[in-house]
C-alpha cells in the first residue's frame, strides 16, 4: 500500500488493525504513518499470529505514531486502561516509555491520523477539547472519572447527580416517575 501510494501520490496517514506492526515500526516511522492497534488482540485469525502485546510499545519506541483503538463498544470506554495496558507490555520488554507519551497513544496519536492535531488531541490554548479529570492516574485500573467537559460545558460530574448519565432504562421512564 506504501508503494501503490507513492505511485499515485496520495498520503497514508494511518493503517488500522495492525497487530503486527512492529514487524514495519521503522518503515512506519520514515514514511510518518500511524499504526493504530489494540493492546492484547492478536492470534485470533491467522494474520494476527505474531502480534504482541508489546506491539504499540515497540511501534512507538522506533519512532513511529502509535494508536490504542477499539472497534468494542465496551472496550472504547477503557482506552485509558487499554493503553496501560501495552504500556506495561512495552515496559515488560525493556523499553523505557513515559505515561506523558504512552497518553499521546489515545491522545494525539489518533487527533494527528486524521489530520487534525491543530485543531484537538492536546490540551492547548485555541484548540477544542473534551477533558476527563479522574481522580487517580488515568492508567490505574482504579482510576474513576470524576468531572467530563466536552465543549467547555461540564457533561458528568460524580459528585453531581444532575450532571450523571442515566441509563437507557432511566431516559425512557420519561415522566412515569
Amino acid at each position: 500500500m506504501i508503494d501503490v501510494a507513492t505511485e499515485f501520490g496520495y498520503r497514508i496517514t494511518s493503517f488500522h488493525h495492525t497487530t503486527e506492526g512492529y514487524k514495519i515500526a521503522d518503515v512506519l516511522a520514515q514514511k510518518d504513518i500511524c499504526a493504530a492497534t489494540w493492546a492484547n488482540w492478536w492470534g485470533g485469525k491467522l494474520e494476527q499470529f505474531d502480534g504482541i502485546e508489546a506491539n504499540a510499545a515497540l511501534i512507538h519506541a522506533a519512532g513511529a505514531c502509535a494508536i490504542i483503538h477499539s472497534d468494542d463498544p465496551d472496550l472504547i470506554q477503557r482506552l485509558n486502561q487499554e493503553a496501560a495496558e501495552a504500556l506495561a507490555a512495552g515496559r515488560a520488554a525493556g523499553l523505557q516509555i513515559s505515561e506523558a507519551e504512552a497518553i499521546k497513544w489515545i491522545t494525539a496519536n489518533p487527533a494527528k491520523a486524521i489530520g487534525i492535531l491543530k485543531e484537538t488531541g492536546t490540551l492547548e490554548p485555541g484548540k477544542r477539547a473534551d477533558v476527563v479529570l479522574w481522580d487517580k492516574n488515568p492508567f490505574s485500573v482504579y482510576a474513576r472519572a470524576e468531572r467530563v467537559w466536552i465543549d467547555g460545558a461540564v457533561t458528568y460530574d460524580r459528585t453531581n447527580p444532575a450532571y450523571q448519565a442515566k441509563s437507557d432504562f432511566e431516559l425512557g421512564l420519561g415522566g412515569l416517575r
